[in-house]
């Protein structure tokens, strides 16, 4: 709390709080509404025209909905993961691989150049490919022949068009590698002798494409509701395209993902294919050794032959086992990040449940209660989280436990293939002991077994992919289709765009006030002042005092005598008046401790009204019947003998130079009496080379302590206090000090810094006047008048 020396507390000051900003910011537009007003009016009407010039073309916008399935090509690990994986996904919207397509399938190299011609009206079919050449073509009617000629430029300035070739509007035309039917009817209605088009080349046509296209997740959380967005000039050629984009995305994103089918596929048939030949081959080898030697049978070595058989068709099966739990712990091991991981020991774990393994059950089991837990995590907290960091390494822990029972059970199930491999030679041994073409049939026998069901688990491992992929379908659905937007008003997108520059030109207002309000260092109103000091009151504003056009009719017999701005002289209750008398009033309460009986008045610069205002203010205290007397102690520039129309001298200035006794008789030939009751006045006087030193005498203080007994109230103007420090030597002699502020010109922040270096003001300081405020007078003058009754 502000408290000052002699005890008093600033009851003004002592509990203000900076201001709030939102306050603040309103404050300023207030302030600057004008100036804001002005560029929103002046941008707004130069935007229209320009709008206007140019014209409004509506731009059409259509949308599709996708949905991001849960599917088994995705990881089941958790929501960070699914997100990571759709976000990724998605990027390929962007891709050429993506967009190059729709651009060949739309033909969307080709455009119109001419205007009100249509392109689906005017092309019956085309075919303009990668190699075809970019450019404008123009066609050409000869009104004789009925024929066209197709003409092409390259668009630069000074190629001049060329004919390329003439034909009937009937047929196909194919020019520089681009193929064009003409749809004749429409081709013969044009009232147009010439038709525009251009061909632009494939790069640039997707990558306009994807400017005009624009996609975002519904909700941040799942990743998993997309909407794909995009903007034509024509209603349905936007939708035509949203909806080719998105059948073009699920399709290449099905083709990334059977990529690993096809490749498996791709094996199977080798291995079917080499399976095939060589049971083809034993078949052959069996009939031919039949038809050489008929009579020949297996006879009592039938049993051994039949188990060989089986033997080696169990070594085979259990041989194809191992090899694709082999793939899957490499898969495994090769995959880099979390969610390949998760998708190869998903399969992983497929393959030991298949061979009722007891641990299979448990890691299953366990894997979902981790996978369920990251899902709930994800969702709460973010991937570098402590208790996600934790649950990724329960994860990895698990992958790395499975791939290990994995490898423990291809070393079980490479024993018992090494087991079939000794029971298989114990059973040779015995073919051995049989006669040589019995020994022959068996063992023709046994390899022609072997290798048919060798085929034949092939055959069924080919089918069983086979239809796998010709059933899979991709995880994306569609959930809304692009359907064409409704026409638009050209009239109604011209008054849209006209208010897009009316926001446009607040904006700029608002920023051009917000700059102003940085380097402006003047205030225009009480809150913005107070707000600025904060620690140092303002007790009040006075509006700006018109001329003498407004003198009242009471006091015109005095027009001349003194200042017209001297409005308190009769009681008239106006709103500057009331203004000096409500200041009059809180400085009288100013002090609880001791009443004010002297005042200085000042302010930081010259031209802030301090003389006026205190002349106001001394004709109010003299209202009251309080005893008055107005000093001017500005002894460079004093105006206060202009003011009340007195005489200049003798004055202060010749008083404080004479050697004439400090007493009552001499000093009453200073004080004038002035056209108000009550009120008297002493003049600055004559013009003295050393104001400060006279101001700053023991004389001076004499003086003040004699008349400060002789007069109820005395107001002391003095000069600004940037310039000379007699403002601050006087403030130690009198009961408090009254700042002068003038609107839009004083630099608050000078004065505060001012105000700082000099302790005699700051503490003797009773409150800061907001002077020339320019108010509404329509809405704040008023009058009083009696009650009627």
């Amino acid at each position: 709390m502000n408290v000052q020396k002699n005890g008093r507390g600033n009851a003004h000051g002592s509990f203000v709080e900076p201001e709030n900003e939102i306050k603040k910011y309103l404050r300023m537009l207030r302030k600057r509404k004008w100036l804001i007003f002005s560029v929103a009016t002046i941008v707004f009407v130069l935007w229209s025209a320009l709008m206007i010039f140019i014209g409004s073309k509506p731009v059409y916008t259509a949308h599709t909905l996708l949905h991001f399935q849960d599917a088994s090509s995705m990881s089941a690990v958790g929501g960070e993961d699914r997100r990571g994986v759709n976000s990724s996904r998605v990027n390929f919207l962007e891709s050429s691989a993506v967009l190059g397509p729709v651009v060949e399938q739309l033909q969307l190299q080709l455009s119109m150049t001419s205007e009100n011609v249509s392109k689906d009206a005017l092309f019956d079919s085309t075919h303009i490919t990668k190699e075809s050449i970019d450019g404008e073509y123009i066609l050409s009617r000869n009104a004789e022949t009925g024929q066209y000629d197709l003409l092409y430029t390259t668009g630069q300035r000074g190629d001049e068009p060329r004919k390329l070739t003439t034909f009937n509007p009937e047929n196909p035309v194919q020019a520089n590698k681009a193929w064009f039917k003409f749809n004749p009817e429409y081709l013969n209605s044009l009232d147009k002798k010439r038709v525009e088009f251009r061909i632009r080349r494939f790069d640039k046509a997707v990558d306009d494409l994807r400017d005009s296209m624009q996609y975002r997740w519904m909700e941040r959380r799942t990743y998993i509701n997309l909407l794909i967005s995009v903007t034509s000039l024509s209603a349905s050629s936007a939708a035509e395209k949203a909806n080719t984009l998105t059948e073009k995305f699920i399709e290449f994103d099905l083709s990334l993902k059977n990529s690993k089918t096809n490749e498996r596929l791709a094996i199977l048939e080798n291995e079917l294919r080499l399976a095939q030949a060589d049971l083809e081959e034993a078949n052959q080898r069996l009939q031919s050794f039949r038809e050489r030697n008929p009579l020949v049978g297996v006879g009592a070595g039938g049993q051994t032959v039949d188990q060989i058989t089986s033997l080696e068709e169990r070594r085979s099966s259990l041989q194809l086992k191992i090899n694709d739990i082999e793939s899957s712990i490499a898969s495994v091991e090769a995959s880099s990040d979390l969610a390949g991981k998760s998708i190869a020991t998903r399969e992983l774990l497929s393959y030991l449940s298949s061979e009722a393994l007891p641990v299979a059950t448990a890691f299953t089991t366990e894997f979902a209660e981790l996978s369920n837990e990251r899902d709930r995590l994800t969702s709460n907290y973010g991937p570098t989280h402590n208790f996600v960091v934790e649950n990724q390494r329960n994860l990895l822990a698990l992958m790395e436990k499975v791939t290990e029972a994995a490898q423990e059970h291809v070393s079980v199930l490479t024993e018992r293939l090494n087991n079939l491999g000794q029971n298989i030679e114990q059973r040779n041994f015995t073919l051995r002991t049989m006669p040589q073409k019995e020994r022959e049939l068996a063992e023709l026998r046994i390899d022609q077994g072997v290798k048919s069901d060798l085929y034949t688990q092939v055959l069924a491992r080919y089918n069983a992919a086979k239809i796998k992929k010709q059933v899979e379908v991709g995880d994306i659905a569609i959930v809304d289709v692009a359907t064409p937007p409704p026409p638009q008003s050209t009239l109604r997108i011209l008054i849209k765009k006209c208010l897009l520059g009316l926001v446009i030109g607040l904006g700029m207002g608002v920023v051009l006030a917000l700059v102003l309000e940085f380097f402006d260092k003047t205030v225009q109103d009480q809150e913005d002042l107070q707000s600025r000091l904060v620690s140092i009151p303002v007790l009040g504003s006075i509006p700006v005092i018109n001329d003498d056009n407004e003198v009242p009719e009471n006091i015109k017999d005095v027009k001349g005598k003194r200042d017209t701005k001297l409005i308190t002289l009769d009681y008239s209750p106006t709103l500057e008046s009331e203004s000096y008398r409500d200041l009059r009033t809180k400085l009288l309460f100013a002090n609880s401790d001791k009443p004010v009986s002297s005042i200085l008045v000042t302010s930081l610069r010259p031209g802030e009204g301090k003389s006026l205002t205190a002349a106001n203010l001394a004709v109010t205290f003299a209202q009251q019947k309080i005893s008055t007397l107005i000093i001017d102690g500005d002894l460079r520039r004093g105006v206060l003998h202009n003011v009340f129309g007195n005489k200049k001298k003798p004055g202060l200035s010749d008083f404080l130079i004479s050697k004439a006794t400090v007493d009552y008789d001499n000093v009453s030939k200073l004080v004038q009496k002035t056209i108000v009751p009550n009120l008297y006045l002493v003049t600055t006087g004559s013009p003295i080379p050393n104001p400060t030193e006279m101001l700053g005498s023991g004389r001076m203080v004499e003086l003040l302590e004699l008349l400060k007994s002789r007069f109820g109230m005395v107001v002391l103007d003095t000069a600004p206090f940037q310039a000379s420090s007699d403002a601050p030597i006087l403030s130690t002699k009198v009961d408090g000090v009254v700042l002068v502020v003038r609107a839009d010109y004083t630099n608050v922040d000078h004065l505060k810094q001012k105000i700082h270096e000099y302790a005699n003001i700051e503490r003797k300081t009773l409150g800061v006047v907001l002077n020339m405020v320019k108010a509404d007078m329509s809405k704040q003058r008023y009058q009083y008048s009696y009650y009627n009754y």
